[in-house]
């Protein structure tokens, strides 16, 4: 899953997950990418480093593709400051561990809990290829978490 930075031409921003780049590129061009607050489907794509998360869109039951729902607005900062305060409060930081610590519970080598931590980009890949669901969240140093 890729995450796009996206605009419309009245500068509205915000952002949208697709499941690959040529999956974002179909569904703009389909018609099927536009801004929530005034329903322009004339989005470009800004400069970001889009980052991979490990789920995927279902699809319809016709096999084509559903539109994403995006948010934008003060509404976004707040819900994710909400959220990040909840995963911070709910989870252990395992810090460099993080791939090997899911990956034995994942297995059943360890009891399961609630844990967050680093891990690059290739090892969430591997995660993903072993069925293992993880979510990236990334969690500003102004809520006191360096992981």
């Amino acid at each position: 899953m890729v995450v796009y930075d996206l605009a419309c031409p009245l500068e509205h921003r915000f952002e949208g997950w697709f499941e690959s780049a040529a999956s974002y590129e179909s569904q703009r061009e389909g018609g099927h990418v536009s801004c929530p607050l005034c329903n322009s489907k004339e989005i470009t794509r800004l400069p970001s480093a889009p980052y991979l998360r490990g789920a995927v869109q279902p699809a319809a039951a016709d096999g084509s593709e559903q539109p994403m729902m995006m948010v934008a607005g003060d509404l976004v900062a707040t819900l994710r400051r909400q959220v990040v305060q909840q995963v911070l409060a709910m989870t252990e930081d395992v810090g460099e561990e993080f791939s090997d610590v899911v990956r034995d519970m994942h297995y059943g080598e360890t009891e399961t809990r609630n844990v967050r931590g680093v891990a690059s980009a290739e090892a969430l890949e591997e995660l993903h290829e072993e069925g293992i669901d993880v979510m990236v969240l990334g969690i500003p140093d102004t809520l006191g978490s360096t992981h």
